[in-house]
């Protein structure tokens, strides 16, 4: 009796389309040590040497294991070519400017070490603070796409094997580090149970990194850090040639925001280029009341409101604002948000580190008609009302005033359906 057998054509999500082409490059973006990163990988047809296969990916080495996949078949001459190139150009773009850093070139067992390294987390068994049935599905199709993927590689004797996790962690992170960048950085990982970044960054072994203290409470956001340099009289080492550095960190986990003072012990000093942690001693960890929270992250808030004509509303695209250009819509309850980041992540590199000083700003077009620009920095909000107030969207814009808040009320107005701005403040005037 003759057996029956499923055969998936080339419309069909569990079709190997990657066995029609050939490897030809990867593209990442080179930002592992913020615990992501976005890979833009290109494929030949081997019947059509024109034709292109494009995967864009967002790894994440937290929680998810997979933020975003997506294919896009570019073969010119047919119909779709220009919107599906143009298409996979804005997403990766986009990844590029939101998280600020470089670019390079990565060989393909590299670029199998990294994926292989993200999609354990990507199990069902996992423990999320956001999860649901979509996203379950989306991460089954991203891993079977994958596994696709890397079965084409290694049948064709690709595989990940002389490329260590250290070594896949190197290439996609800075050649130089200061200072300040190796303390942020190793705590932004630690704190994020990051342990293999974490570790990359230290001399220490990632069981004596899980026994800092500083991962008790779970996965944490780092979202401010204030160092300031010791000296080895108040803060020995135990090989006596480490520099201290004294850190108090604030940082948010699933059921409350932390404060926590530490000692990092540097292979070098504050002038060193590429030091390594030592060693690391946690003081004091606690947990804070939201009033202490509210005082910790708290940050002025300067605003330009804008009143919008209906036919702006109808089809508001952001590329015509330069700086929200790469931005993606982000549905909100009172609208639209767009969030224009900087282009790099300079603001590691002080002592100083705030969680969100790598954004000039945000823009809200919420559902009553309104264009509400924040920053929390003087200087980007002027630079983002005179991007809008020269925009082609000028004509259908009037200025309803400019504001410093010194409490949150941007993610109030976010949050809240149909809010107009004078409705959660006392107008003081322009």
């Amino acid at each position: 009796m003759a057996e029956l057998e499923l055969i998936h054509g080339k419309k069909s999500e569990k079709y190997n389309h990657f066995s029609d082409y050939d490897f030809e490059s990867c593209r990442a973006v080179c930002a592992r040590l913020m615990g992501v990163v976005a890979l833009k990988v290109t494929w030949r047809g081997k019947e059509n040497r024109r034709s292109r296969l494009y995967q864009v990916m967002h790894l994440d080495y937290s929680e998810y294991g997979v933020d975003e996949y997506q294919e896009f078949i570019c073969t010119p001459g047919e119909e779709d070519f220009a919107d599906n190139r143009e298409e996979m150009n804005g997403l990766f773009n986009r990844f590029v400017a939101v998280m600020g850093s470089g670019l390079r070139d990565i060989d393909a067992p590299v670029m199998l070490r990294l994926i292989e390294d993200a999609l354990p987390l990507a199990s069902e068994d996992m423990q999320r603070e956001y999860d649901d049935d979509e996203n379950k599905e989306f991460r089954a199709y991203a891993k079977m796409r994958l596994g696709f993927m890397t079965d084409t590689l290694n049948s064709r004797g690709i595989t990940s094997a002389d490329c260590s996790s250290r070594d896949a962690i190197e290439e996609t992170s800075p050649l130089k580090l200061s200072a300040f960048e190796t303390i942020n950085y190793f705590i932004m990982r630690l704190v994020d149970c990051d342990y293999p970044a974490a570790s990359y960054l230290s001399s220490m072994s990632e069981d004596a990194l899980r026994e800092t203290g500083l991962t008790d409470a779970g996965i944490q956001t780092l979202v401010r850090t204030d160092i300031e340099k010791s000296d080895r009289k108040k803060d020995p080492s135990g090989d006596s040639l480490s520099f201290p550095f004294r850190c108090r960190i604030t940082t948010l986990a699933r059921d409350a925001y932390y404060h926590a003072t530490l000692v990092i012990w540097l292979s070098g000093s504050q002038r060193t280029t590429n030091p390594v942690v030592r060693d690391i001693k946690a003081g004091s960890i606690i947990k804070l009341s939201d009033y202490e929270a509210a005082m910790q992250v708290s940050r002025p808030e300067y605003l330009t409101v804008f009143d919008c004509k209906d036919d702006m509303l109808k089809g508001f695209d952001p590329k015509y604002i330069l700086p929200f250009a790469n931005s993606a819509a982000t549905m909100v309850p009172n609208g639209w948000l767009y969030t224009a980041y900087k282009g790099n992540n300079n603001h590691v590199d002080t002592s100083a580190y705030r969680l969100n000083d790598d954004v000039y700003g945000y823009a809200v077009l919420t559902i009553a008609g309104e264009l509400v620009l924040m920053s929390n920095d003087l200087r980007n909000i002027s630079m983002l009302d005179d991007s809008t107030i020269f925009s082609l969207y000028a004509p259908f814009l009037s200025t309803k005033g400019r504001y410093r808040i010194d409490s949150s009320v941007f993610q109030t107005l976010c949050r809240v359906p149909g809010a107009m701005f004078d409705e959660l403040v006392e107008p003081e005037g322009e």
